[in-house]
């Protein structure tokens, strides 16, 4: 048996191991980018099948994490622009003697189940009236909003939300 390590080369030594798996998982993934067999990848880095697609399966959870951090990360940013434009429109949809009252609901309407859709409380294949398509044709937000309490409970939030930032006084009933 040989000499026992210090614990700083121990912690050298297991850099040296992560730093050259992850170099051998690059090159396993972009041989399997290229076409390459998960046999012949394993030939190729000089390792057993299961070790060649167990670096390809931890190529592919990255891949998943990243995916899913650089969808949340648009999905927030989409929000935050909805709740701009509804910031805009709600004071224009609230005033009914405005001329364009009537454009302003229906952008904040269209808004409101934008945001729905993109937070999971409606679904994506619903579709809701526009000028273009009535409601008679087609499945309307208000249909949604009237079946789902939590997707109502999500609008009444959000306009709350939007009436505070810009300091909006509450239609009176």
């Amino acid at each position: 048996m040989g000499k026992p390590r210090q614990p700083g080369q121990i912690a050298h030594l297991n850099a040296l191991r992560h730093d050259e798996r992850e170099t051998r998982r690059a090159k396993a993934w972009a041989l399997r980018l290229d076409g390459f067999t998960v046999r012949q990848i394993a030939e190729r880095l000089n390792v057993s099948v299961g070790g060649a697609a167990q670096y390809l399966q931890e190529s592919l959870a990255e891949l998943r994490t990243n995916s899913h951090e650089s969808a949340d990360s648009w999905r927030q940013l989409q929000l935050d622009r909805l709740e701009s434009v509804i910031a805009a429109w709600l004071p224009i949809a609230r005033d009914p003697a405005h001329p364009e009252a009537a454009r302003g609901a229906a952008v904040v309407v269209r808004a409101c189940e934008t945001q729905a859709r993109l937070l999971g409380l409606l679904q994506t294949g619903a579709v809701v009236s526009t000028p273009e398509k009535p409601a008679a044709e087609s499945e309307s937000f208000e249909h949604a909003l009237a079946a789902s309490p939590a997707l109502r409970e999500a609008v009444r939030e959000q306009l709350n939300e939007a009436e505070a930032r810009s300091i909006i006084k509450p239609a009176t009933p």
